[in-house]
This record gives structure tokens, sequence and C-alpha cells, in this order.
């Protein structure tokens, strides 16, 4: 037997989403902050630093994006079920 969606669930869901991916992102300026402040110099440090912004960076704006994406399609759902049952 199938179960119908209860679009106030999927919504909340979709907002969970949204806000886990922001919450990633204000982590990541934290840590990039302590990074960056680090006591250190030297061209490694500049090495890390940089390798740090570029790839955990890159990667923290991919989940930005998913969870963005996911969010909406959660928030569309909803909408098409609440469509189809009016």
């Amino acid at each position: 037997m199938k179960k119908g969606m209860t679009p106030e669930s999927v919504e909340q869901m979709g907002t969970q989403i949204q806000d886990a991916g922001e919450q990633t992102s204000q982590i990541y300026q934290q840590v990039q902050g302590r990074v960056e402040e680090f006591d250190w110099t030297g061209e490694d440090r500049d090495r890390f630093v940089s390798e740090f912004g570029d790839s955990v960076g890159q990667l923290v704006q991919q989940v930005l994006q998913q969870t963005g994406d996911f969010a909406q399609r959660a928030s569309q759902n909803a909408a098409a079920q609440r469509d189809a049952s009016s």
C-alpha cells in the first residue's frame, strides 16, 4: 500500500536541508578564519591556507548548491501534491 505525502512535512524537511547547508557554510567560515589567523609564517603556511580555501571552500559551495537544490525540489514536490489533492 502506498502512503501519500504530507506537504507540510516535506516542506519542513526541505527547510532543514537548507539550514544544514547554511550551517556548513558558517562552520567553514569560522574554521577558515582560524586557519588564516594561525601564528605560522612561510611558504608552507601560505600553501596550506590556499589549498584549504580552494579545496574545502569548493566542497562547501557544492554542499550549499546541493542543499539548496534539494530544498527547492522538496518545496516543488509539496506544491505539486497540494495541487493534485485539491
